[in-house]
């Protein structure tokens, strides 16, 4: 499997924020095959908590399947109401989902209302 800094069809170096082809062959899904963090709000359009986990599955779907470098969640932290009925739920299962598809779980240094899974390649 090719790293971020090649081309993902022949594999050639290149750096990815400044190219949208390839310049050996030509490829013009770079930008497609280099994507930064993808990011889905699960927490504050009224959700239940079932609703929540089928959007953070179906976010996790599409960062996989368009290659995102990581999934950003965000969750909330009960900051209206003073507890937070999805954040600990969702912090729970994206632990696991980052386990399950070799990716790592962080939380988010600037808003304690969201997570991060980094999609390890």
């Amino acid at each position: 499997m090719n790293s971020e800094n090649e081309c993902p069809e022949c594999g050639f170096p290149l750096d990815c924020f400044q190219l949208s082809t390839c310049p050996k062959c030509d490829g013009g899904e770079l930008h497609h095959h280099l994507r930064g963090v993808l990011e889905v709000d699960i927490a504050h359009c009224g959700e239940t908590w079932e609703l929540a986990r089928e959007k953070i599955a179906d976010a996790l779907d599409q960062a996989l399947s368009k290659q995102y470098r990581g999934l950003k969640i965000i969750h909330g932290y009960g900051s209206t109401t003073g507890r937070s009925i999805i954040g600990p739920r969702a912090v729970a299962y994206l632990r696991h989902l980052a386990e399950q598809f070799g990716g790592r779980y962080a939380p988010d240094r600037q808003n304690r209302g969201a997570s991060l899974i980094w999609l390890n390649r």
